[in-house]
């Protein structure tokens, strides 16, 4: 069976990048072809525009693109196009709150990102993200300014743990979400990737639910997959984007979307 669609929309780590956190070659000519049938690529990433922007440079998608868990719309030459944030009082009783639970806390101002002292997690942030990291010694003291994102780092049951219990305490004021088992997110309302697409479509008038495939992996990418009929979770993905996928596609380790592209879309 052939989809009928002219949009993709994608989430990165787990799904568009492999382990090692890139596209492969064979992923990129399958989405080059894509792109000379007129097919348009929309990433959709936990990251933000400062860590996505040297993937999507590689891409050269020609559209905007969506950062922060939805709390980012970027357009193609990486301009701002909307951005939500937190207020920096709620701001700081988040960090407050969750560095009390252990995690390691960040947040993110426009090309680094800020947390107390350096460690094994802000490193290993470093790494992954290609972001710059500043250690501030107080983060709440330091906290001074909006920030479109709150990410805490820690052990995967406590984040598990924690997902529901913060959602009931800040039902209202933030969103919390999952990207990999280990990160608990704190967003603004209104900043899930779902959402996000919605105003994006709503933007240009020209992004329609019934001609769009999402890929997603993780429970931050929950909200994508609802925006359309045609959503695939990756053979890496959690269990619960398989139970709603419409598609299990094969894993990121195995080219999973630029497969399913080449066989149920080109």
């Amino acid at each position: 069976m052939r989809l009928d669609i002219d949009t993709i929309v994608t989430d990165m780590d787990g799904t568009l990048l492999n382990p090692q956190r890139v596209v492969t070659d064979f992923t990129l000519n399958v989405l080059e072809e894509c792109k000379r049938r007129g097919i348009r690529l929309i990433p959709a990433s936990g990251r933000t525009r400062a860590s996505m922007r040297p993937h999507m440079q590689r891409l050269n998608t020609g559209m905007p693109y969506i950062g922060g868990n939805g709390s980012e719309i970027v357009s193609a030459d990486h301009q701002l196009l909307e951005q939500l944030t937190l207020e920096p009082d709620l701001a700081r009783e988040l960090c407050a709150r969750l560095a009390g639970e252990g995690f390691h806390v960040q947040v993110y101002g426009d090309d680094a990102f800020y947390y107390a002292k350096e460690c094994e997690a802000s490193e290993r942030y470093k790494r992954s993200s290609g972001m710059r990291g500043v250690a501030v010694g107080d983060l709440t003291a330091f906290l001074s300014f909006r920030t479109p994102k709150i990410l805490c780092i820690g052990n995967p049951a406590d984040v598990e743990r924690l997902l529901p219990v913060m959602n009931r305490e800040y039902e209202g004021r933030a969103t919390f979400t999952v990207s990999e088992v280990n990160f608990l997110e704190v967003e603004p309302l209104g900043a899930t990737k779902g959402e996000a697409l919605r105003r994006l479509a709503a933007m240009r008038g020209d992004i329609l639910p019934d001609r769009t495939v999402a890929f997603g992996d993780s429970l931050n990418d929950l909200s994508l997959l609802r925006f359309t009929p045609h959503s695939v979770a990756m053979g890496n993905a959690r269990q619960a984007l398989k139970d709603e996928a419409a598609y299990v596609c094969r894993t990121n380790t195995q080219d999973g979307l630029a497969l399913f592209l080449k066989e149920y879309v080109l």
